[in-house]
């Protein structure tokens, strides 16, 4: 009898348990559609089947920024995450063995960034260049071209495009001529070495878009490691007769002609006696927070500046558009997220104004104020930004959005930091922060604080945009 009890006592318990689990779960489960509801589910992306993930990191030791394309389908992303994970395990494992050379001021780096060529509406070669700098003297790079079709979910391989071996073979002869017709490459290339690099197809790292056919190659592969890796291309009308007919009439023609370039409105001088604060965004554009953070500034009447990067652009041109159609200002965050310190000065201008030309493209807008990755800078930095009349901004007031990933502590240090004239930090990645904006903007205009652009703040008496600009000077 007192077992039975006992049993019954626990099985009350059990569905007690259950029931609660279950509510606590349908309870989970109604926050994230209502999360979910609150993003705008249209596909912005200009890559069909494609969206692009960029995740950046900064520690005391080192910072990374890997920009990959995600596609629908599990295999295909697992396989390009691989090689990512693999270059970043070799980073990681360098940095440990120069850790007692790293510091806050000498950080090693490591970067990935992907060049998307559109061969068809859904066939695509993802061109995956990384660098790593682990301390001392020199960094490495590598590449690598993942080809894929996003209709049928699978990797495109060298048999797949050309009509067969024989057609190959010309292919070799066409990228030699052109050498011979580069006096730099002719002097510099191994030529044994390049050719049994032709002679297997098998291995070629190759890529196409409707203007070229490419094959890259690591450091030291066929050249000296001075050389850096070696990109040889061929006019995409001297290899089509020698592809697959259904591959050759596939391939696009022309990318679409630039918006035309709006006249930038000079920003109206503030009162020099007023509260101000200039909330900017980093890193996008992104359809995971973008049209939120839109949504939630719009409610607000609240105009902000974004800093984006070219490679976000690219993919979401008109998530771009948008942002600078309602009004907010549009600023250059370079191309690929890269510590600009580690590069050399025709690499950081090239970062610069790459960046600068696709969003100058896609919104009409010039964006002449930079923000360097990292707020990290250097005299070179300093003088290819003069040189391109870009201002560099950092920031006062860091939400840590990018570490708390969380709402709640997210507005909670922006509000204990923020004073007049504070330039916050904030990313436009992270769905957490639209989240944590409506708090944000709130108590903000409670405090009687005026939500400006930068390009607003700097016309205060108390800035110098000749040297980077931090913000709350008073």
């Amino acid at each position: 009898m007192r077992t039975t009890r006992l049993k019954l006592i626990a099985c009350t318990l059990m569905l007690a348990l259950l029931s609660g689990s279950f509510i606590f779960m349908i309870q989970l489960l109604s926050e994230d559609t209502k999360a979910i509801e609150k993003i705008d589910r249209k596909n912005w992306s200009q890559y069909p089947g494609l969206l692009l993930e960029t995740r950046t990191k900064e520690t005391d030791f080192y910072t990374f920024s890997i920009s990959y394309p995600v596609s629908e389908n599990q295999e295909l992303n697992s396989e390009i995450n691989d090689w990512v994970e693999d270059q970043k395990t070799l980073f990681l494992k360098k940095v440990e063995e120069n850790k007692e050379i790293l510091n806050e001021n000498y950080r090693a780096s490591f970067s990935v960034k992907v060049d998307t060529n559109q061969l068809s509406d859904q066939m695509y070669s993802l061109v995956f260049s990384s660098y790593l700098f682990p301390g001392g003297a020199n960094g490495k790079q590598s590449m690598k071209v993942f080809n894929i079709n996003t209709s049928t979910n699978e990797f495109i391989h060298i048999d797949d495009v050309f009509k067969d071996r024989n057609s190959m073979k010309p292919i070799g002869k066409l990228i030699q001529n052109e050498m011979d017709n580069n006096e730099i490459l002719s002097a510099n290339i191994d030529r044994s070495m390049l050719e049994q690099k032709l002679n297997s197809p098998e291995e070629w790292n190759w890529s196409m878009d409707s203007d070229q056919f490419y094959l890259y190659f690591d450091e030291y592969e066929i050249a000296p490691g001075a050389m850096g890796p070696v990109v040889l291309n061929l006019p995409m009308d001297q290899v089509k007769p020698h592809l697959k007919p259904k591959i050759a009439e596939g391939i696009n023609g022309s990318p679409k002609e630039p918006e035309e370039q709006k006249k930038e409105k000079e920003a109206e001088p503030l009162d020099p006696d007023g509260k101000y604060i200039a909330l900017t965004f980093d890193d996008g554009p992104s359809p995971k927070a973008t049209p939120e953070i839109l949504r939630v500034l719009d409610n607000f009447n609240v105009k902000a500046t974004f800093f984006m990067l070219g490679s976000q652009v690219e993919y979401y041109p008109d998530l771009a558009k948008e942002v600078a159609e309602r009004g907010h200002e549009i600023a250059n965050h370079t191309q690929n997220h890269v510590d600009l310190t580690h590069l050399n000065k025709e690499s950081v201008r090239k970062q610069i104004v790459e960046s600068k030309q696709i969003i100058t493209d896609v919104t009409g807008v010039n964006p002449n104020l930079i923000r360097p990755p990292y707020g990290a800078f250097n005299r070179k930095v300093e003088e290819v930004a003069s040189l391109t009349n870009s201002p560099l901004i950092l920031w006062s007031v860091d939400s840590l959005d990018w570490k708390l990933l969380d709402p709640s502590l997210v507005s909670k240090v922006v509000e204990r930091e923020a004073k007049t004239n504070s330039i916050v930090l904030l990313h436009d990645i992270h769905p957490s922060t639209a989240e944590a904006l409506p708090d944000i903007l709130k108590v903000l205009q409670k405090d009687g604080y005026q939500l400006v652009t930068i390009s607003q703040l700097l016309t205060l008496p108390q800035f110098d945009s000749s040297v980077p600009v931090y913000g709350s000077v008073r």
